[in-house]
């Protein structure tokens, strides 16, 4: 019996007295049912109602039961056809199937039973597939969001991580400025002093070559402390342009890799953890700079955060070579390492064992996305409790020119 909403159910059939006995046989069990005499005339009542099943005779006059097949698919393929015919040729029914019906029963009906079956069947599987594409709507809906959160998570933790760097360099450079301030300020006083001496006309050849002593000391180490500040500036600028660009041009690896690490200095000055880079001098990539400094960023801060979370003294060891139009490089820490868990899950997104210390849990599912993606590698993590953590990164110099990165580092 028919639950719930009626169902709308339209017959198209040229014999009257088969379309009177189908209405009276549906309607007892609840159905609503509409008829018409020919294919042109079901489809018209089939675009003012869009009936919930059709019931079909394959022979008619002016159109038949395949026009109508056909012209229903085009219209609304979700809605179910059932092919009701006294033609019993076997390739009517393949033909039928073929273009969409969705079961087929012989006149005269035998049993009606048979019929009731055919429809709650073809019925229920309508509402199944439109309840299907709901869920496929909604989680495609969902997915999207999900992607649209987790930019904005990888922005926010980028533009958190390019905070950082600001405050630290920051932080660094005000020594150096307040060393430079203070030898100015103290050659300044001096330089007071010597013009009352000359002005008393009481200076002597000993004053003058004092102060022309610490004036060359005070001087040089206003030079040495501006330009180690510069330096530092220097080096934050173009990391930090990188970071926030996706620009890809050519660059020297190495010195790359020296700028990246001064603007990282100021994490490692509290800490008592070494860090060491072996680099080709001639090695240049035609890259994405951006992309390296924030896969080796992610990965310097996972060791700091987490490798070297139980305050041991601990190095990072960062090993490039050049492996034909790849280069691989290797990068190590000393840290605690990974159990199984961990390492299976560590470039999953959101996955983090810092929660409430303000990990967000897509640091590492940054790198593995710019490895992968950005710059067209691959990377391979060997790690356990207790023996630190080694990833190999292969990577091709040129992403645009892509070669084999599957194999395993030697």
């Amino acid at each position: 019996m028919n639950q719930g909403k009626t169902s709308v159910v339209l017959t198209i059939d040229d014999d009257q007295a088969v379309r009177e006995s189908l209405a009276n046989f549906l309607e007892d069990f609840g159905y609503e049912v509409l008829q018409a005499g020919d294919g042109q005339q079901g489809l018209e009542v089939f675009a003012a109602n869009r009936p919930d099943l059709i019931l079909v005779d394959l022979r008619m006059p002016r159109m038949d039961g395949l026009q109508v097949l056909a012209r229903v698919q085009e219209l609304s393929p979700q809605t179910p056809i059932m092919v009701i015919s006294g033609a019993g040729d076997i390739r009517d029914v393949v033909e039928a199937l073929r273009r969409g019906a969705w079961d087929y029963l012989v006149k005269p009906i035998q049993d009606m039973n048979i019929l009731l079956h055919s429809v709650e069947t073809c019925l229920e599987r309508a509402r199944l597939q439109r309840q299907n594409l709901e869920y496929q709507q909604s989680l495609e809906e969902s997915l999207e969001k999900l992607h649209r959160t987790q930019k904005e998570m990888i922005q926010s933790a980028k533009m958190a991580a390019l905070g950082d760097l600001v405050a630290g360099v920051a932080h660094e450079v005000n020594t150096p400025i307040g060393v430079s301030v203070t030898a100015a300020s103290f050659l300044a006083e001096r330089t007071r002093q010597l013009r009352e001496l000359y002005g008393k006309g009481e200076m002597k050849r000993s004053d003058l070559e004092k102060y022309l002593a610490l004036a060359e000391e005070s001087s040089g180490s206003v030079l040495s402390n501006l330009e180690r500040a510069a330096e530092l500036v220097q080096s934050f600028k173009k990391v930090a342009a990188d970071q926030s660009s996706e620009e890809k041009r050519v660059f020297e690896m190495k010195n790359y890799l020296e700028q990246i690490l001064l603007s990282l200095r100021p994490q490692f000055k509290r800490t008592p953890h070494q860090v060491r880079m072996d680099c080709p001098d001639d090695l240049s990539l035609d890259s994405y700079p951006g992309a390296i400094m924030q896969i080796i960023t992610n990965l310097i801060m996972n060791s700091l955060i987490h490798g070297f979370a139980d305050g041991r003294p601990g190095e990072i060891s960062i090993k490039v070579e050049q492996a034909g139009e790849n280069v691989v490089l290797t990068y190590r820490d000393t840290g605690i390492g990974m159990d199984r868990e961990q390492k299976e899950r560590i470039y999953d997104p959101f996955y983090t064992t810092t929660r409430g210390s303000g990990g967000t849990g897509l640091g590492m599912n940054i790198v593995y996305n710019l490895v992968t993606q950005t710059l067209k590698g691959s990377i391979m993590l060997e790690t356990s409790p207790g023996q630190g953590a080694v990833f190999y990164l292969t990577l091709p110099r040129d992403p645009d020119r892509v070669v084999d990165v599957s194999g395993n580092p030697s």
